[in-house]
């Protein structure tokens, strides 16, 4: 049996639960490694579609198809949003411009890296908030990556702004499982895990993340 499906075996039957494994790429991915994820146990994938140069990822679209052709079952994209950049509306309408058509399910906007954001709470919020408005009146589901760590120091941690929006949260404890999360942000329940970090599999750095 391949290595790591054994270790993936092993973590269902450690936290008794038929857990739903998947990972996030940020890199160039062909069809026959995304092809060799899914043989090792992956099912859902995201890959990055804009990145914190405030530019479109000139990859995101191709690796969608790749995924999808592969054999994923569901694919995502996720934004790395330049707030330094302004014209948040214009970063999320390129953005889903470039992969319209492509088939994905969900756009995530990755809210991390405080060097990346202003040290104002309040203007950190607004481009916040401009990001999630241009996203739905562009017509797509999203989502909020982040964690207690980020966000808190980000917008304040009394904010609740994406409180209403499903939440991928990273916690690289290794544990597939929710059973670490402590709320943060209004959220009092998550709907992704991203549980470990810079992983090779099948020649590709990625990320591990979980669901139910």
């Amino acid at each position: 049996m391949n290595k790591i499906f054994a270790v993936a075996s092993l973590l269902f039957l450690a936290t008794g639960t038929l857990a739903t494994l998947g990972v996030d790429i940020s890199q160039p991915t062909s069809t026959s490694a995304f092809r060799c994820m899914v043989q090792n146990g992956r099912s859902f994938a995201v890959a990055r579609v804009g990145m914190s140069t405030g530019h479109v990822d000139p990859h995101g679209r191709q690796n969608i198809a790749n995924a999808k052709a592969a054999g994923f079952a569901h694919v995502d994209g996720y934004i790395f949003p330049c707030p330094t950049c302004g014209n948040a509306a214009g970063q999320i309408k390129q953005t889903l411009d470039a992969i319209r058509g492509s088939g994905y399910g969900m756009l995530w906007l990755d809210i991390e890296g405080t060097q990346y954001w202003t040290r104002n709470a309040g203007t950190n919020r607004r481009f916040f908030e401009e990001l999630v408005s241009a996203a739905k009146a562009n017509g797509a589901n999203i989502g909020v990556y982040s964690s207690a760590s980020q966000w808190n120091p980000i917008f304040g941690a009394d904010y609740r702004g994406g409180a209403g929006l499903p939440l991928w949260y990273a916690h690289y404890d290794g544990s597939p499982s929710f059973s670490d999360f402590r709320s943060f942000g209004g959220w009092g329940k998550p709907s992704i895990k991203q549980y470990r970090g810079d992983v090779n599999i099948c020649g590709v750095g990625t990320d591990w993340n979980w669901y139910p």
